[in-house]
């Protein structure tokens, strides 16, 4: 039987690069939190990156998860995050779903204003049909530009965990009984770089009691 031995600068390079490889911040839909209890849903990713100076960059990828019994199409989203800049503002630069468009600043009544996302016709509540919006099990991608003064110091948990919740509402229009909802998210931060080396510390020690 081969046993395998790793050596302490292999356990270094574990802990270097694993935490680029889990940089973004998962999501999904607070059912319980939504405005109508209908059971839609959702799930993605969020990433932001300091592009220079005062711009950044704000990916994210979500997914309509919805049960198929429930019915209905994802047709907006919208976000906000905490900077210094009041100032600060958003603009949507690319969608792989180009029926869903720049929405700016929205009053998403009743969970507050959100400074930027997309939606068709570029609103958050649409009007007219939601055909446009994400089937249930479709995937898109949005990226906005960031500008605020403070874009450097920004990162994913300014967006994720934003002073007012929640950071992420989701509409979703058309369902099986005719309705709609606005849903929240909730985020699962990925373990940071402390967590990792007091994991690999772990099983480093376990290996050298064996």
């Amino acid at each position: 039987m081969i046993r395998t031995r790793f050596t302490a600068p292999v356990w270094a390079a574990a802990i270097v690069f694993a935490p680029s490889a889990m940089a973004s911040i998962v999501f999904s839909g607070n059912v319980g939190g939504s405005a109508e209890g209908t059971g839609a849903t959702f799930s993605g990713t969020l990433d932001y990156e300091h592009i220079g100076a005062n711009v950044g960059e704000l990916s994210i990828t979500i997914s309509n998860d919805t049960p198929a019994m429930v019915g209905g199409r994802l047709t907006s989203l919208v976000f906000r995050f905490d900077s210094i800049d009041a100032g600060a503002a958003t603009l949507l630069l690319s969608s792989t779903n180009p029926s869903m468009t720049n929405t700016g600043s929205v009053n998403a009544s009743p969970f507050g204003t959100f400074q930027g996302g997309a939606g068709l016709g570029g609103t958050f509540l649409g009007g007219g049909s939601p055909a446009g919006g994400l089937a249930i099990g479709g995937t898109a991608t949005f990226v906005w530009r960031i500008t605020a003064s403070d874009a450097g110091s920004l990162t994913d948990l300014s967006f994720a965990n934003a002073s007012s919740q929640p950071s992420l509402l989701v509409r979703f229009r058309g369902l099986a009984d005719g309705g709609s909802d606005k849903v929240p998210g909730t985020f699962v931060p990925a373990p940071s770089t402390a967590a990792l080396v007091g994991f690999a510390g772990l099983i480093a020690s376990r290996r050298r009691r064996a």
